[in-house]
C-alpha cells in the first residue's frame, strides 16, 4: 500500500482538529464526528483513511468520548499501515492506564476479545528493549540484555520488538536478529552472533534437537549478522519445510540452494551436507544433490 505523504496527514488531521475544537467552543459538539466521517470518507485511498481514522480515534479519546476512540481503534487493529498499527496500539495503553474498565469492556464488544498484552506493557520496558537494539557492539547488548531485557517475558520482549518496527521499517533487519536472539535465549544467541562457524554449530543442535523455531533464528543471524546466504538460506528454508511437515522441495529451491553453494566455502558446504542429512528426511536429500559434488571438499 503505498504511502501517503506524512506531512500532508498531519497537516489534514490539525486542520480538522482545529475545526472541531472551534465546534464544540460553539456548542456543537455533536456535530463533530459528522466533520471527521465526511473528511475521511473523501480521502483517496485507504492508507490516508486509516491514518485520518487513527487521528479521529485519538481526537474522541482524549476529548471525553473515550469508548468512540477506542471502538475506532480496535477497527484500525489489523490496518496494514505501520504507524497506524503502532499508534493503535499506544493509544489503547494510554487510555487503558487511564480508564482500564472502560477501555477493557469497549474492547471486548468490538473484538470479542480482551485486551491484549501489550495494552499493559511498560513505557520503561519498551524504552529498556530499544536500547538493547541500539547497542554498538554485541558485547554492550549482551550487558544491556543481562541486566535490562532478561528480566522481563520473552514472549512480551518480542511484542515489543514487532511494535518498535512499526515505527521504523528501516530496522526490519536489526528487529529479526533481536527476535532471533530471544527465540534462541542469550546463551545460545549470544554464541551465534561470535562468528558464522559458531551459528552453525548451534544450527547443528537445533537440527538434532528437532528445534525447527531455533534453526529458522540461527537461519537469520547467520545472514542478516554474517552475511552468509548459503548457510542461512538453507537453514531458514529447512525450518520451514520440517516445521510445516511438508518436505516436498520444490525445483526452485533446488535451484536457488545449487547456486549459493557455488559461492560457499568448503566448510560450509561440508556443514550443510551433514546438516541436511541430520534433518532424517528423505525429501530433504533432494536439497543435499543440490550441492555440486565438484565444489565438494
Amino acid at each position: 500500500m503505498p504511502a501517503p505523504d506524512p506531512d500532508a496527514m498531519r497537516a489534514v488531521a490539525a486542520s480538522l482538529g482545529d475545526r472541531a475544537n472551534a465546534m464544540a467552543a460553539q456548542g456543537r459538539v455533536a456535530e463533530v464526528p459528522a466533520l471527521w466521517e465526511e473528511a475521511i470518507a473523501n480521502l483517496p485511498d485507504e492508507a490516508s483513511r486509516a491514518l485520518i481514522t487513527l487521528a479521529y480515534a485519538w481526537y474522541q479519546a482524549l476529548h471525553g468520548e473515550v469508548v468512540h476512540g477506542i471502538r475506532l481503534a480496535a477497527g484500525l487493529r489489523h490496518c496494514p499501515v505501520p504507524p497506524v498499527s503502532g499508534q493503535v496500539r499506544v493509544l489503547v495503553r494510554n487510555r487503558t492506564r487511564v480508564e482500564p474498565e472502560v477501555v477493557e469492556c469497549t474492547w471486548r464488544a468490538e473484538t470479542g476479545q480482551g485486551l491484549p498484552a501489550w495494552a499493559f506493557f511498560a513505557d520503561e520496558d519498551i524504552d529498556d528493549v530499544a536500547a538493547w537494539i541500539s547497542a554498538p557492539s554485541w558485547e554492550e547488548s549482551r550487558a544491556l540484555y543481562d541486566a535490562r531485557v532478561s528480566r522481563l517475558c520473552s514472549q512480551d520482549a518480542d511484542e515489543m520488538l514487532v511494535e518498535i518496527a512499526f515505527g521504523d521499517p528501516r530496522l526490519r533487519r536489526t528487529i529479526a536478529v533481536h527476535r532471533a536472539l530471544l527465540a534462541l535465549g542469550a546463551e545460545a544467541g549470544y554464541h551465534c552472533v561470535s562468528g558464522p562457524k559458531e551459528a552453525s554449530e548451534v544450527a547443528g543442535a537445533a537440527i538434532a534437537a528437532g528445534d525447527w523455531g531455533a534453526l529458522r533464528a540461527c537461519g537469520t543471524i547467520e545472514l542478516a549478522v554474517h552475511g552468509r546466504a548459503f548457510l542461512g538460506g538453507v537453514h531458514g528454508v529447512t525450518a520451514e519445510l520440517m516445521a510445516a511437515g511438508d518436505t516436498v522441495v520444490s525445483t526452485a529451491i533446488v535451484e536457488r540452494v545449487a547456486a549459493l553453494a557455488r559461492d560457499a566455502q568448503p566448510w560450509e558446504r561440508a556443514r550443510v551436507a551433514a546438516d541436511l542429512a541430520g534433518t532424517g528426511s528423505a525429501s530433504i536429500a533432494a536439497l543435499l544433490r543440490a550441492i555440486p559434488e565438484s565444489l565438494d571438499g
